[in-house]
């Protein structure tokens, strides 16, 4: 199957078969083709280069461990009452709706993970923050077409796409919401995001600081979550990794003279190291995201 910049197939020896909904061919879906891309499963070619690359690191763990079976076994792990036909019976329902949304969302993702699987991830920081940014308007939107629990999402939509002087903070408040309603009850709610600086020693003071101060907010050790080791990791709580994760994107990128607390390289030392840390457990954070929907809509089929 392809998109307008990649081509997505299975790998040499799949366990997987035509029979079953996640079998990727030209005529599947977006839908389970995400999720084969998050769990590492496929093969993916870019269309501009010929180049293709075995995409093989499970991004449902949090530590992005190798797929090397390629199957979705994984999933009996997740959720003692779901097995893998619970899935299979959503995409059967499912694959061809919301396709609007999965279309760009399947574009952004496959170049942040390719880009990540070859090591610029730089590039790929910028296709992660482009998908982020489209998952944080479609994923509440289709959450909240299947519950009756989310009062006022529709409402909280309007306010945030609006004008407002606070619409970051607006922003900030809707996706906290969406997040607490979609994990609800739920032990994502009381996880941390950890960023490891795995890099040079005399690095890893500045970067930490650079992440701590201009990105977290901890402007003193008090502020440090429980887990978090200076200058090693960062701990970030889960409900406040969009926060970290927009700010972040902020301070880098909006480069501006007039403002005290943006990342230069003095911080960093490289845009790939930083980024390095930053990518996967990012989108470790968007495939929980991703998975949590789609365990919402199983629960919501008739």
């Amino acid at each position: 199957m392809k998109t307008i910049s990649y081509e997505f197939s299975e790998c040499v020896g799949s366990p997987l078969t035509a029979e079953s909904p996640f079998f990727i061919h030209p005529g599947v879906a977006e839908f389970p083709v995400i999720f084969r891309v998050l769990s590492g499963s496929c093969q993916v070619t870019n269309l501009n280069t010929d180049e293709s690359r075995v995409i093989s690191k499970n991004y449902f763990y949090s530590d992005a461990r190798q797929n090397d079976t390629g199957d979705l076994s994984f999933l009996n792990e997740f959720d003692e009452d779901l097995s893998l036909t619970d899935y299979e019976r959503l995409i059967k329902k499912t694959a061809w709706t919301n396709r609007k949304f999965y279309k760009p969302f399947l574009n952004e993702l496959a170049s942040c993970i390719y880009h990540e699987q070859n090591e610029r991830h730089t590039a790929s920081f910028v296709h992660l923050y482009r998908a982020y940014e489209h998952l944080s308007y479609a994923f509440p939107m289709i959450y909240a077409s299947r519950t009756q629990d989310y009062v006022g999402t529709f409402e909280n939509l309007r306010k945030w796409m609006s004008h407002d002087s606070d619409g970051n903070v607006g922003e900030l408040k809707f996706h906290k919401n969406f997040i607490v309603s979609l994990f609800k009850d739920l032990p994502e709610l009381s996880r941390t995001i950890d960023v490891e600086i795995t890099t040079r020693q005399e690095y890893r003071e500045p970067i930490f600081t650079a992440l701590a101060v201009k990105v977290a907010g901890w402007n003193a050790p008090d502020k440090y979550t429980a887990a978090t080791i200076r200058p090693d990791r960062l701990a970030i709580p889960f409900l406040e990794y969009h926060s970290f994760f927009v700010t972040l994107r902020n301070r880098f990128f909006h480069y501006s003279n007039s403002r005290s607390d943006n990342i230069g390289l003095e911080d960093i030392v490289d845009s790939d190291l930083l980024f390095s840390f930053v990518n996967k457990v990012t989108l470790n954070y968007i495939a929980t995201i991703f998975h949590g929907v789609m365990k919402h809509q199983i629960a919501s089929l008739d």
